[in-house]
């Protein structure tokens, strides 16, 4: 298995360096395009195989720019040239069309290597995107992974997200009818089973709470009786787009307000059923809510028909089933610019329930954002804090265009400045109090406060992006979501359908994964108590938006692994080399098996009549390679969890 000391670690760290030294791009272009051009002739030339090695692609893309950008520059010096001489000959028709060629070849050699987006353009290029090369350090029972669930039967692609469609009536998305509660249950177990690597949502979230207290040194123990839970999900307009009783304001003149990418009813359940059914928590030690908005009243009575113990949280009511929360002076966020930046900010406080709660799981949606490029289980937060009517203005200043939505000019759109996301990430009530980070991806956003859109981008090819996503690395979760999101709104022509273009939007997870990419002099102690903030995860851009593959996905034993799909993401499977080849028994006691590490099998498996659903099914393989044989041995583990009609 390939790691981080090896190339492309080694070729990727000098990317890395150069970029944080602030040397002019141009010059890095120089220095990594000669660099990557020899050592792909070194490697290519004697074993032309060696061209689909994983180093070898990251190499590539660098090597075939810089090779395009000699050609180009070649070219038109030639043509610049040949102009002369035509000119020199009175043929200016020649003259014209070779000097008009040499303009073009010239533009395009400076298009090989543009500025990094600045105030005035507010634009990342794609070379701030640089594939594969992951920083921080990877969290998690498999470190790094992400897991993608997408199901296109998962909503009505028909909803029309309107309160008086004139065929279906009222039609949010968020209502029941254009949710399949059935498949959105088997996306959610999926998830959890696979980033566990278990075999039930029970065992699953037993392993990720053993995990998590692990991490925080307080053993392997799982959840404890007495223990609460607070889960929090976006609502956040429904401080200001709800009557007196919590219903939703339906006004033709609200038309454009109704129905906004938010947490849905039916992923809220499907977290609330595994916690309380499949692992067994008391409903009345879990606190779910938006503290500084409110819960919509029909998000509400789908939840509550179901959990009704469950306390559903408000911070002005305590009528309509709510519980009132309150706040306190403990587990305060004393953000780290100190006034130096968001100068109305100082210190926040949270409420008592989640600064107390054992464990927080953040349910976000998947949504673009005007302000800060993308908005996901970080900006989420913002909604924790306790300032209430007056919102999170005061942090906006943290984020990337701080003046109003949308305004480019100024903005911040640098490496290497303060982010605001990134103290909410490393707090330690917040993002390190985090069993498990989601994101909702059902229907997804163009914007924190616009309605959901179909998606164009593969797989969902005009669809909602019926899609869940999770892991317990939030870095690495955000990374995955931020590459979703950039591929999808991409278009600079439509306004306001490219913010995850803005420049530096995942500047946060840069910081949040690395001290080293910290602005000059900068500690991050979102708790001020003098101890910085360490890595919270692992951060890197995938391959290309075709292949979708991490540097795990890649071979490596480094970065992230994006668990999609199987149709949509491909892993590479690392054969460990065997001293000593497995005897075929049956039994996994060799030396070989116990080194090597375990892949999954989609859940495909042939159903057993009708009432067998495929997912009833597991399996999972080791692989290791004999030298001595050239022989490839797999070690294959099949279970079946559901005995249906007598079928084991």
């Amino acid at each position: 298995m390939k790691n981080k000391t090896k190339v492309p670690g080694r070729f990727l760290n000098l990317y890395a360096r150069l970029r944080k030294m602030k040397i002019p791009y141009r010059i890095t272009f120089f220095i990594i395009g000669i660099a990557s051009t020899i050592w792909f002739l070194v490697r290519v030339i004697p074993k032309p195989t060696r061209a689909g090695y994983p180093c070898m692609r990251v190499a590539a893309p660098f090597m075939s720019s810089f090779v395009l950008y000699l050609l180009s520059l070649a070219g038109s010096a030639m043509l610049f040239k040949r102009s002369r001489h035509f000119l020199s000959r009175t043929r200016y028709m020649m003259a014209a069309i070779a000097f008009a060629g040499a303009l073009v070849l010239f533009a395009f050699s400076s298009n090989l290597f543009p500025e990094r987006a600045v105030a005035s353009v507010a634009k990342s290029d794609p070379s701030d995107f640089p594939p594969n090369m992951p920083m921080g350090e990877e969290l998690g029972i498999f470190p790094g992974r992400v897991v993608w669930e997408w199901d296109r039967d998962a909503t009505d692609e028909d909803c029309t997200n309107t309160f008086n469609d004139p065929v279906r009536g009222e039609d949010g998305f968020f209502m029941l009818c254009n949710n399949d509660l059935s498949v959105i249950k088997r996306m959610m177990d999926n998830t959890v089973m696979k980033l566990t690597g278990t075999y039930s949502p029970g065992e699953a979230w037993d392993q990720l709470f053993i995990d998590f207290n692990k991490r925080k040194g307080l053993g392997e123990v799982s959840y404890q009786e007495g223990q609460t839970i607070f889960i929090k999900i976006n609502q956040g307009t429904a401080s200001w787009q709800t009557n007196s009783d919590l219903t939703r304001i339906e006004n033709p003149w609200n038309q454009s307000s109704y129905g906004i990418a938010e947490t849905t009813p039916g992923m809220a359940i499907s977290v609330l059923d595994q916690l309380i059914n499949d692992f067994g928590v008391p409903q009345e030690n879990i606190y779910i809510g938006d503290p500084m908005s409110h819960i919509f009243q029909d998000v509400y009575e789908e939840m509550a028909y179901l959990f009704p113990d469950v306390k559903y949280v408000d911070r002005q009511r305590s009528d309509l089933g709510r519980t009132l929360i309150s706040a306190t002076s403990e587990g305060a966020i004393k953000w780290s610019d100190k006034g130096t930046v968001m100068t109305g900010a100082g210190t926040d406080y949270l409420y008592a329930e989640m600064v107390n709660a054992d464990y927080l799981v953040n349910l976000a949606a998947l949504k673009a954002h005007a302000r800060a490029g993308i908005t996901l289980t970080a900006k989420n937060h913002f909604g924790s804090h306790t300032r209430g009517d007056a919102g999170a203005w005061h942090l906006h200043g943290g984020l990337v265009c701080y003046i109003d939505n949308d305004v480019l000019n100024p903005a911040r759109t640098e490496y290497g400045v303060y982010r605001v996301l990134t103290d909410l990430m490393g707090h330690e009530r917040l993002g390190a109090n985090t069993v498990l980070f989601i994101v909702e991806g059902l229907w997804g956003g163009p914007e924190a406060t616009e309605k959901p859109v179909k998606w164009n981008s593969a797989p969902f090819n005009g669809d909602w992006p019926n899609s869940i996503l999770a892991s317990q690395d939030a870095v690495a979760l955000e990374s995955v979501c931020f590459d979703l999101l950039k591929t999808e709104f991409d278009n600079p022509n439509e306004p306001g359908k490219d913010r995850p273009w803005y420049g530096a939007v995942d500047d946060y997870l840069h910081q949040a994964a690395d001290s080293r990419n910290w602005p000059a002099g900068f500690i991050y102690d979102p708790e001020g108590d003098g101890t910085p903030m360490g890595s919270m995860g692992v951060h890197e851009h995938w391959n290309n938006a075709a292949d979708k593959q991490y540097s795990r996905n890649l071979g490596y034993d480094y970065g992230i692994e994006l668990i999609g799909p199987k149709s949509l993401v491909k892993n590479a499977v690392n054969a460990l080399e065997a001293e000593t080849a497995p005897v075929i028994d049956g039994d996994a006691s060799d030396a070989c098996w116990e080194e090597a590490q375990w892949y999954g099998i989609d859940q495909t498996w042939i159903p057993w009549g009708l009432e067998i659903d495929s997912a009833d099914f597991f399996g999972r393989f080791k692989a290791c390679w004999s030298a001595a044989e050239n022989l490839v041995y797999l070690y294959v583990e099949i279970t079946d969890d559901a005995f249906v009609d007598g079928y084991v």
